[in-house]
């Protein structure tokens, strides 16, 4: 690579990286405040295998419920909510003729909730990916796919499990009441009115018979 590409490349990486895996966490929170009983088989996962002690990268592959919770987050809502691309060549998809040089995009968020992929597509059911069921290569792709996959793919998943498992030790999170979730597309897809929520710090509560 040039010095410039390697420039973009490390902008990318740092920018993008950013933005996106904030994103994952803020929608992740909203989803398990509202799915308590999936928030409590995610903590009782991450006590048995980190029983309070830091996490570890070697321990992700002992969190997989913790895993498929992000997995199912960025299912519903991800950041990146659509992805643009230009064929090379002329071409036709589904009866029409598409010139090279066009843009196309395609919807991640509407993708994501299509039937014929997910069964109860609306639902936030984090077991979905761990039934083994297989899906079309392309029927999930909140990181885009091809050539042109997103970089940090590996990095951002391991990131938002190691934060996800490292808070939800100490500390549960609940929405505020009222709450309306709308979301403002741009180049990701974010709260409009940001996500209002209480942390509750579960090693200061009061025990009593």
């Amino acid at each position: 690579m040039t010095d410039r590409q390697l420039r973009d490349e490390v902008i990318t990486m740092f920018l993008a990286g950013h933005e996106t895996t904030a994103l994952t966490l803020t929608y992740t929170w909203y989803l398990l405040s509202k799915h308590p009983l999936v928030a409590e088989r995610m903590r009782t996962e991450i006590g048995e295998v980190l029983n309070g002690r830091a996490i570890d990268f070697d321990d992700l592959k002992s969190l997989p419920y913790t895993t498929a919770v992000i997995q199912e987050s960025m299912r519903l809502y991800p950041p990146a909510w659509a992805i643009g691309r230009e064929p090379v060549e002329d071409v036709q998809l589904g009866g029409y003729d598409i010139p090279a040089g066009a843009q196309l995009f395609i919807a991640q968020s509407v993708v994501h909730r299509d039937p014929r992929w997910f069964d109860n597509p609306e639902a936030f059911q984090p077991q979905r990916w761990l039934d083994g069921r297989e899906i079309p290569k392309f029927a999930y792709f909140p990181f885009g796919g091809g050539a042109r996959i997103c970089i940090g793919k590996s990095f951002a998943m391991m990131e938002a499990v190691i934060i996800l498992a490292t808070i939800s030790q100490r500390f549960d999170a609940h929405l505020r009441r009222g709450y309306k979730l709308e979301r403002v597309p741009s180049i990701t897809a974010r709260p409009k009115h940001g996500m209002p929520m209480t942390l509750v710090d579960r090693s200061k509560l009061l025990v009593s018979d």
